[in-house]
């Protein structure tokens, strides 16, 4: 992963790996037919982490339900920053040339992974619609929208820190939690009977 996040995808190769891992390359073989399936398994065991965290908030909903949005915002949140090489590594395998290359069985890994992460974030979101937090739409989209949003501030600030050295991770996402929670999360009518999403 180290290669991987200094170098690129394209930098890696097991003899780099096994140098690195200070095993010989017949020694890491053992383990691992490739380069994309040790990248997998560290990929697999962020999305685990990621799908735990979110079950919690969920087998927590109740409790949590005034603050839903924000709890998911920061599973997200707790998730890019407990391994950021992992979470970048999991979305670059999910690009289309990326998923075609893969090994079909490594593709199956991916999917499954992946789908445990959009299951729960789908089911977190579909109890703030069914709980009238979040105001009405389909809560797949709503689902798609919240984490889409969090992707792209991710990479927006990667790339200006990569090209710049300079990072505003945590004011832009603070921003963007404020602005999406303006326009998703149902408000208390105002004096004039109108609430302030335009309900």
């Amino acid at each position: 992963m180290s290669i991987y996040d200094r170098d690129g995808y394209h930098a890696i190769t097991m003899e780099r790996i096994a140098e690195q891992s200070e095993l010989s390359r017949a020694a890491l073989y053992l383990y691992f037919k490739s380069k994309d399936e040790i990248l997998m398994n560290a990929i697999v065991s962020f999305a685990d982490y990621f799908a735990a965290t979110l079950q919690e908030l969920y087998d927590n909903r109740e409790k949590m339900k005034d603050e839903i949005f924000d709890r998911l915002w920061e599973c997200c949140e707790n998730a890019y920053e407990r391994d950021p090489v992992a979470f970048t590594a999991w979305q670059y395998f999910h690009q289309s040339e990326m998923i075609g290359n893969l090994h079909r069985e490594l593709r199956d890994i991916l999917f499954e992974s992946g789908a445990k992460v959009v299951a729960l974030q789908h089911k977190i979101v579909k109890y703030g619609l069914q709980e009238k937090i979040f105001v009405e739409c389909d809560y797949r989209t709503l689902s798609e929208v919240i984490w889409s949003s969090f992707l792209g501030i991710v990479y927006v600030e990667r790339s200006k820190n990569a090209l710049s050295r300079k990072s505003h991770l945590t004011i832009t996402q603070n921003l963007a939690k404020r602005v999406l929670s303006r326009g998703i999360l149902r408000r208390p009518k105002d004096d004039s009977g109108e609430s302030d999403n335009g309900e």
